[in-house]
């Protein structure tokens, strides 16, 4: 639904490869070439919420969603499954290219967070390549960029977390006893409040939950 300023309110998912300048600086230019890509396009594919994406920036994938907001127990899947893919993939490395894992992954160079926000966005039609426009873009974007010092991470903003309804079902779905808070300051935005949790401490989301909402889709839009 449009608000009266054009804009329209939407979901924020936005997964980002943790230790990725580090990897590509200090990694052989043709496995770094080869792992990252492929890493990128088995996250795009594991959409539960069946997102749109705004754009692929190196490491990160701007998913977005426009509508009514989804429902915690969804989201909680789709970080897990995110989590997940990102394992599994290292994994898959490290059995078909054991010495490669061994030279650049083996000592856990690469994490996932995942940024989880809520706003108000504008969409723009730039040459046939859609750019999405806003505060609350710019925000989901510097949160990339925070004080947490984890390597896999769910960092859940207060703007989405005001939106929950539910608490009792927000707090079973995180694990609210573990969560931690925190805060970046923007220039001209001011102070951003947030919750985060650990990825491992989310291990208790049953593998057949996600089995259940993790559904083949159609290609994802851009």
């Amino acid at each position: 639904m449009e608000n009266k300023d054009g804009t329209e309110p939407a979901f924020f998912c936005v997964p980002d490869i943790t230790g990725f300048t580090k990897f590509i600086a200090t990694t052989d230019v043709n496995f770094s070439r080869e792992v990252i890509p492929a890493l990128l396009r088995k996250l795009i594919d594991c959409n539960v919420l069946k997102m749109k994406i705004g754009e692929i920036e190196g490491d990160a994938i701007f998913f977005y969603k426009t509508g009514r907001l989804p429902a915690v127990g969804r989201v909680a899947a789709q970080c897990k499954a995110l989590y997940k893919t990102f394992s599994d993939f290292i994994r898959s490395v490290k059995e078909n290219d054991p010495e490669n894992y061994e030279l650049y992954l083996a000592d856990s160079q690469l994490g996932l967070k995942i940024i989880i926000h809520y706003g108000d966005i504008s969409i723009a039609n730039i040459k046939g390549r859609i750019k999405l426009l806003g505060q609350d873009v710019i925000i989901a974007h510097k949160l990339l960029k925070n004080k947490v010092e984890d390597y896999n991470y769910i960092l859940l903003t207060e703007k989405y977390l005001s939106k929950i309804k539910d608490r009792e079902n927000l707090q079973q779905w995180f694990h609210w006893e573990n969560i931690r808070t925190g805060s970046e300051t923007y220039e001209f935005i001011g102070e951003v409040g947030y919750r985060y949790i650990t990825l491992d401490e989310m291990e208790y989301l049953l593998e057949e939950e996600i089995s259940l909402m993790l559904k083949p889709s159609k290609k994802t839009a851009l």
